[in-house]
């Protein structure tokens, strides 16, 4: 199962393509063009915030990333906790 659960707007939703079109209409397609399993996110000020799940492959562009397995590609955003096993993309900054 590729979603647990999606916390938006007051609501909670369970049906993956009610989700996928929620994220659609938050612009989140990276997400659903990823390869995940179990995740419980939620969407709040237009930012992802992942609870937990396995994100094993894609490229993460931004959000909150707050317990979880994270196999993939970080771009930006924030990592809390979890387990992280994927790449880091390097700044260009110094």
């Amino acid at each position: 199962m590729k979603y647990i659960e999606l916390k938006y707007e007051e609501k909670t939703y369970h049906n993956e393509s009610i989700i996928n079109k929620i994220l659609e209409k938050e612009n989140l397609f990276w997400l659903i063009d990823s390869e995940i399993e179990n995740a419980k996110i939620e969407i709040k000020n237009h930012t992802l915030i992942w609870y937990d799940g396995s994100y094993y492959n894609g490229n993460w562009h931004y959000g909150i990333f707050k317990n979880g397995e994270f196999h993939g590609n970080w771009e930006n955003g924030i990592f809390e906790k979890g387990n992280f096993k994927g790449k880091w993309k390097e700044s260009n900054l110094k």
